[in-house]
């Protein structure tokens, strides 16, 4: 069976990508990755910040909000969900000091949302 085209260039040169993980680093920013499950229960959602610090502790990265609607995690009309960082990690794509933290996600009025499991279990 030929090869086509796409496939061809599809393929991942590892020397452009070493090239990539390894450029230099700002030391003044550290890239923080927020992660949560989605109103789905199934899949995951993220969205990323620069803190002016290294983290060393979940508890130390702020609060974070986003549109819950459009992740299925509230309604329209009160669709603020707040994050809440609760396990911090060093980020293995990005490398360096960036960092991933998994969040649980509240509703506008503080309450979990329905894919917090952890929450009663406090």
């Amino acid at each position: 069976m030929a090869e086509t085209s796409s496939t061809s260039t599809a393929k991942l040169d590892k020397r452009i990508t070493e090239h990539y993980l390894t450029l230099d680093q700002p030391s003044d920013g550290v890239q923080v990755m927020y992660v949560w499950v989605d109103g789905t229960g199934e899949h995951m959602r993220c969205k990323t910040r620069t803190v002016d610090f290294i983290p060393k502790k979940a508890e130390e990265l702020p609060e974070w909000n986003f549109d819950g609607s459009s992740t299925g995690q509230a309604e329209g009309s009160n669709s603020d969900v707040y994050l809440y960082p609760v396990a911090l990690f060093n980020d293995p794509f990005r490398r360096g000091n960036n960092k991933l933290v998994l969040c649980e996600t509240y509703k506008y009025n503080r309450t979990p949302t329905g894919t917090v499991r952890s929450a009663s279990a406090r």
